[in-house]
């Protein structure tokens, strides 16, 4: 049994602010769900924000389930209403009663619980909580009977309305009481949620060819097929939608699966870890992944144990490699000017020393950015290095330029060309 201080610790010992977020917004909308004293008393047609587990408090309208015909129940002595959510493709759930309240518009609900934008931070998750919130503006401005008519009428953006049944073909908006059912059990068993949930459905998508579960698997193969993450080292993430997917540590480059990526926000939280039967472990390169993130706003970042990096630091004592004059040297981005170098210019590429542990790293890797505005990469010596690019593809493309000219460079200098 876990101690209760440690239950609000991540699995690497970090202090998640999560539980605390979420027990905010229980207590918000607990004090909100009451008046003089006594709590509200909802019916069905009544428009509602409600509350549950990990997810942004979320429009919704008080309806009957459309398999019991009730609209409330009680649950092991707790009150439930059961909510259908705004613009969600009929996604509905049964909602303890104390994490829902009387539905407000959009500026009363930031002003009370300001948090919400900390969850909705997402491109996709915003546009699709803004829209919902639109939607149950319109709706509780009618009068009741419109209300339920209109909410099942296909009236609102229809974009997100559509559903599928088993044989996959395409159905029309129903009534309540025919609704489909499209219930699960929550993982601790406590109460029903949604099949496709509002969060991991945007976490989880794999249908996009350049979605990080493809690409980071991809990456790597190629990468240890050019020697440069051999013997489990290195390591690449990628930020989407403001989620930092993450190769695990010390696994087989070449044999890494799109389930085997970590995904924390920006505030270095997990967000989704890999099943525990895998035992896999965050990448130790995480801390730098981080820093370039926050310091230089990467979309992408890719560490490379590459032998021509290695070597460039061996013939190279100084803290920093000078190059010009290489065509090549027009595939790398200056991020002070904000454009790629021309061939004739002078590219400086800090060099910093290597520890015993990547996170003891930070320190010097940060002042190399400052000092180095313009680069766009940290040698790292006797050890590999780092690019990152506003997004993989600038990362990758910036990479293997570097590597070309590292090679081109150490062949100069080993025949004292």
């Amino acid at each position: 049994m876990k101690k209760a201080e440690d239950l609000k610790k991540s699995r690497y010992g970090r202090i998640s602010n999560k539980r605390n977020f979420n027990e905010e917004l229980d207590l918000s909308l607990a004090s909100n769900n009451t008046s003089n004293g006594k709590r509200n008393v909802f019916n069905i047609g009544d428009m509602v924000w409600a509350k549950t587990g990990k997810y942004p408090v979320w429009p919704g309208i008080v309806m009957t389930d459309p398999e019991t015909n009730k609209f409330s129940k009680n649950k092991n002595m707790v009150p439930m209403l059961h909510i259908y959510y705004c613009n969600d493709a009929y996604k509905r759930n049964w909602i303890k009663v104390k994490q829902i309240s009387k539905f407000s518009g959009k500026e009363e609900i930031l002003a009370e619980i300001p948090k919400i934008l900390t969850q909705i931070s997402r491109s996709k998750l915003k546009i699709k909580w803004n829209r919902a919130v639109e939607e149950a503006e319109c709706l509780a401005a009618m009068n009741k009977d419109k209300r339920i008519s209109s909410f099942f009428a296909n009236n609102f953006f229809t974009s997100n309305s559509s559903s599928t049944n088993e044989a996959g073909s395409s159905t029309e908006r129903t009534t309540p009481n025919q609704q489909p059912s499209v219930l699960v059990i929550n993982h601790n068993g406590d109460q029903p949620q949604d099949e496709s949930s509002h969060e991991e459905e945007i976490l989880t998508e794999n249908n996009s060819k350049d979605h990080p579960r493809h690409i980071i698997p991809e990456l790597c193969r190629q990468f240890y097929n050019n020697k440069w993450v051999t013997g489990t080292g290195g390591g690449i993430s990628i930020k989407y939608n403001d989620q930092i997917f993450i190769a695990p540590s010390g696994v087989q480059k070449e044999r890494l699966e799109s389930d085997d990526l970590f995904v924390q926000d920006l505030n270095g939280i997990d967000i989704l870890t890999p099943k525990s039967e895998k035992k896999l472990s965050k990448s130790q390169c995480t801390p730098i992944f981080m820093c370039s993130y926050n310091e230089r706003n990467a979309g992408a970042v890719i560490h490379v144990h590459s032998q021509n990096a290695v070597k460039i630091c061996m013939l190279n004592p100084e803290n920093e490699l000078r190059i010009t004059g290489y065509e090549m040297i027009k595939g790398i981005f200056n991020e002070k000017t904000g454009k790629f170098y021309d061939n004739d210019e002078e590219l400086i590429i800090p060099i910093i020393e290597n520890s015993k542990y990547e996170k003891d790293l930070v320190d010097t890797f940060k002042m190399a950015l400052t000092k180095y505005p313009s680069t766009s990469a940290v040698l790292v010596r006797n050890h590999g290095m780092y690019v990152w690019g506003r997004d993989w593809q600038s990362a990758k493309t910036q990479l293997e330029c570097y590597d070309y000219l590292f090679k081109t460079v150490i062949f100069k200098k080993i025949h004292h060309l």
